[in-house]
């Protein structure tokens, strides 16, 4: 019985019994013959020198690892890493975690015929989290020749220090290319990814069923990345060509017929898109961002944004951002809340007739949905108010000074916001009318400049309305209802974006309303604690549609979230010093159906001698 366990054990784990570890520095002037996993550690290091291959992989489902480094020396030597084809090389696994350097004559990885032996989609396979170079620069660093199903996904480097090209294809079918956050696909010469073109001779077609996932960085000096037939390129990151005095400008380049580009946000392009005479060349838009593309030859170009309009003419596919248009009417609802909150922090003030102030502190948020619903708001200020000295109006007269950053996808806006208003007494009634002053730059994409974006400036005003009112029932000593009506009102006026894009005057109309339930525990060692919850509606009744015209073109803007449902959960709190001394403390945090986020702070203190 113990003699067939042996043999069972032994035939399960035999893979592993003649795995090679490499951990102190080794030079191999022959090829090494690799039939089982091959490790190379953090303290390893692998030179290769004159030789064919370095490491020749002759074995199926073998994993190559190297923590270390991997490079060749001598002008004879040939590829680093060979993982063959058919007959012997299904689904070979490359891991670095190092670096793999040719320095040699030839190709880096070279993954010549292979297959998906396993039916998952995935055939020859490489991870890099490191750097894989050729700074030989006279070959490829990765050449997948007639393969099918090859995938590399890459965090790290892969680059081509010379003047050759960097990923290499040729008659390969359903390669999969991840270039992931943070992560480099680069040439110093033309080509960061290429296909050659079709070999009749040989029998060969271009790269077929390419796909592409980009969010990191893709650059070469041009052609930085060329598509074969029907594959497909899915960007949310950088497609750059880096040499500009170069008579050639092309960022993408179709080789063959019917191949896709789909641009998502966070794109930068910065080189022509170019269909170069082929059939069935898609461009789909995907963006939220103003984009101004140079497009070569024909393309199908199609927006699925839902933000903006495009305008294809004349070789250029144009949008300019509606970002602002989509958030204003919110933007205005938080100026409101934070007026209700002066108002709650003064009602105590105005029964006394005595003069408040109140720093203000609200920061907002929505991460998550559509891009052109996406925002943050990082709002501060300072409202103040003295009783009036008019008998037949009893209240506060009330100020407020407000700064509020509002980011974008595409724009950073500043809002300088002076409100004046009137608190009354008797009649629950707010009444805040205010000005806005915006400033800022909106980000343009541009294909046709370095970088691949440019800045434009923003200026324009508006004037607002608040009015509300608010009143409350006591439910027993402790605890209470109240109840709040608002309305916010605020025009917008015709102002200029540059010489392509005029917005027309908007007045923007909305109504608010909430309940809220609070509770309130009496003055105790110096400490009063007051915890409300509060539900509430918002909705656009006036101004849903912004009206705009951008290069001649008359458009209409009408997304955006134009109400919501809300839920919010404040607590208020006073500690008395002494006597004359006391310190307000109110925070809350509210929540909308739409995914925004709002969080508050805003602190008080009294002292009377």
């Amino acid at each position: 019985m113990k003699k067939y366990f042996f043999l069972f054990f032994f035939f399960i784990f035999s893979n592993n019994l003649y795995a090679e570890t490499i951990s102190s520095l080794t030079t191999r002037t022959s090829t090494t013959s690799v039939s089982e996993d091959l490790t190379v550690t953090s303290s390893g290091t692998l030179v290769c020198s004159n030789h064919t291959q370095c490491l020749d992989v002759t074995s199926r489902n073998t994993k190559i690892t190297n923590h270390g480094n991997i490079y060749s020396t001598g002008s004879t030597t040939n590829q680093l890493i060979r993982a063959r084809g058919a007959s012997n090389g299904y689904e070979v696994e490359i891991y670095n975690y190092g670096t793999i350097d040719q320095k040699g004559n030839s190709t880096a990885i070279m993954i010549p015929n292979s297959e998906d032996d396993d039916s998952d989609s995935v055939g020859h396979y490489i991870y890099n989290s490191g750097q894989i170079l050729n700074s030989s620069g006279t070959k490829f660093t990765i050449q997948y020749h007639e393969s099918d199903f090859t995938k590399i996904d890459n965090y790290g480097d892969i680059k081509n220090t010379g003047s050759f090209i960097t990923l290499y294809g040729e008659g390969d079918e359903y390669t999969t290319i991840n270039n992931y956050h943070g992560a480099t696909i680069s040439a110093n010469g033309s080509r960061a990814i290429n296909t050659k073109a079709a070999n009749a001779a040989k029998g060969l077609e271009p790269s077929k069923y390419l796909t592409i996932n980009n969010w990191g960085t893709i650059s070469a000096a041009y052609w930085t990345i060329e598509l074969g037939e029907e594959s497909t390129l899915n960007n949310y990151g950088k497609v750059l060509i880096t040499d500009w005095s170069s008579s050639s400008d092309d960022a993408i380049i179709m080789l063959d017929d019917n191949n896709t580009v789909n641009l998502y946000d966070g794109t930068v392009i910065s080189g022509d898109l170019n269909a170069n005479s082929t059939s069935g060349s898609a461009l789909n838009l995907h963006l939220c961002s103003s984009y101004y593309f140079y497009l070569e030859d024909t393309w199908d170009v199609t927006d699925k944004s839902g933000c903006g309009e495009l305008v294809n003419s004349g070789s250029y596919a144009q949008s300019v951002s509606p970002l602002f248009q989509s958030v204003a009417d919110e933007i205005g609802a938080l100026r409101t809340d934070l007026i209700n909150d002066v108002y709650d922090f003064a009602k105590d003030k105005m029964e006394n007739d005595e003069s408040f102030g109140l720093p203000l502190k609200s920061y907002t948020k929505r991460e998550r949905g559509k891009s052109i619903n996406k925002f943050a708001s990082n709002a501060n200020g300072f409202a103040f108010g003295f009783p009036s000295e008019n008998d037949k109006i009893k209240g506060h007269l009330v100020f407020n000074f407000l700064n509020n950053n509002i980011d974008l996808l595409n724009q950073n806006i500043k809002d300088e916001t002076y409100q004046v208003g009137f608190f009354f007494k008797d009649l629950n009634v707010k009444a805040v009318f205010g000005y806005h002053d915006y400033n800022g730059d909106r980000t343009r994409l541009n294909n046709t400049v370095s970088g691949g974006k440019e800045s434009i400036e923003q200026d324009y005003k508006s004037f607002s309305s608040i009015i509300g009112t608010q009143f409350s029932k006591k439910l027993n000593n402790n605890s209470y209802i109240k109840y709040k009506l608002d309305s916010n009102i605020e025009g917008f006026f015709n102002h200029e974006e540059s010489d392509h894009v005029k917005w027309q005057s908007r007045i923007l109309g909305q109504v608010m309303g909430d309940v809220t339930y609070g509770w309130s525990t009496l003055p105790k060692n110096k400490f009063k604690f007051n915890p409300e919850l509060t539900l509430g509606y918002r909705t656009i009744i006036d101004g849903k549609n912004q009206k705009y015209t951008f290069n001649g073109n008359k458009k209409n803007f009408d997304g955006g979230v134009k109400e919501d449902f809300n839920a919010k959960l404040a607590l208020q709190t006073n500690y008395s010093f002494n006597e004359n001394t006391n310190l307000f403390f109110n925070t809350s945090a509210k929540k909308t159906n739409s995914k925004q986020e709002t969080y508050s702070l805003n602190i008080g203190f009294k002292s009377t001698f």
